[in-house]
């Protein structure tokens, strides 16, 4: 049996698509935040490393993604309220 043609398994698949929804929570929610909240640059930075990070290194966009929400995403809600 070829070993490169076994599909992965379920929680693998799961594991991915819980790490893209993430990623796209993260992109939606950075892209909508204004730019005297969070600069445009800091903006392209985050996206670019979400999705870069999920799309190269798998689950790496997610570990991305959780530390814009609980890091600056956090602190930028706190400020608004």
């Amino acid at each position: 049996m070829n070993t490169a043609l076994v599909s992965p398994s379920f929680p693998t698949l799961m594991l991915y698509a819980a790490s893209l929804v993430l990623v796209m929570w993260t992109v939606i929610d950075v892209a909508r935040r204004p730019s005297d909240v969070l600069p445009i640059k800091r903006k392209a930075i985050w996206i670019i490393a979400s999705v870069v990070g999920w799309l190269f290194f798998g689950i790496v966009g997610a570990f991305v993604a959780i530390v814009y929400l609980v890091g600056p995403r956090r602190r930028m809600n706190a400020e608004l309220h």
